[in-house]
């Protein structure tokens, strides 16, 4: 089959910007793709490689990504995303997809099911965020002295990287974990991301018992990736998880956290 050319669109409401790509085949069910931080639509590019003769694509970009933009100082509203959202299902006449979300943009689909589930047949979250809220994370964007703290930390980043470093070097942290924080926060624009990421986006926490309770209610089948050798959304994190969310598939993929998309991909042709 052919491959389809990207279409892009975009759709407003209440100072939000919302970019989107898109592949419609006439007939084909639907997959919703949500990248991770400082991503873009092309992070599943693989994953497209494998589905396309069988699926027609979704992608959105994430807020403060490609086009996606908020106009304003305040943080983003759950409802706000909800009203983007099924505007954009009606605009493309969408009824349900197979969302399929990776790291941030895992708890953009989960907090999607608690709000939507009548938009979902399916759900594959990729070492998704969302689940489990680290207590750093918590204590930076929760409160006003932890976001005062977070500000701080990304204004005098280059001290902060400098003992990122040399707690790398003495084995205090994984040497991976230090190489991300390294690429993650290397310029002022990526540092501008990440306080917008986590300043604008603290009032999006999927409530777990909601869309637990929306999963099962529409016989909503849930799969979770993650990486064996992941050191940002690591296995262990989610080691009670797996038992208290036992109606979710897990399946363990011999990948780290940037990898993680393509290994599935192969995992997914190889199956097909």
């Amino acid at each position: 089959m052919q491959s389809a050319p990207w279409k892009t669109g975009l759709i407003s409401h209440n100072l939000c910007q919302l970019e989107y790509k898109f592949k419609s085949h006439p007939g084909k069910s639907w997959v919703v793709f949500l990248h991770g931080f400082a991503q873009n639509y092309e992070a599943f590019d693989e994953v497209y490689s494998a589905l396309e003769s069988n699926f027609s694509f979704l992608s959105l970009h994430i807020f403060f990504h490609g086009e996606s933009d908020i106009d304003s100082d305040k943080p983003l509203e759950s409802e706000d995303w909800k009203i983007l959202i099924e505007r954009l299902f009606q605009t493309l006449q969408i009824e349900k997809a197979h969302w399929m979300g990776f790291s941030m943009g895992g708890k953009f689909a989960l907090s999607s099911l608690e709000k939507m589930p009548e938009l979902f047949s399916e759900l594959t979250l990729l070492a998704p965020d969302g689940i489990v809220m680290n207590p750093w994370y918590r204590f930076a964007t929760q409160s006003l002295p932890g976001r005062f703290c977070l500000w701080v930390f990304l204004k005098y980043m280059p001290f902060v990287r400098f003992l990122v470093l040399v707690f790398s070097k003495a084995g205090i942290i994984k040497s991976s974990l230090g190489r991300f924080t390294e690429s993650q926060l290397s310029t002022p624009e990526k540092r501008e991301l990440v306080l917008n990421v986590w300043i604008r986006f603290r009032k999006i926490w999927p409530a777990e018992k909601k869309w637990r309770k929306n999963a099962k209610t529409n016989n909503i089948p849930i799969g979770i990736i993650l990486g064996k050798y992941d050191s940002i959304i690591s296995v262990k994190k989610f080691k009670a998880k797996r038992k208290e969310l036992s109606e979710v598939h897990w399946v363990e993929l011999n990948a780290g956290h940037s990898n993680l998309i393509e290994r599935f991909a192969k995992t997914l042709v190889a199956n097909l």
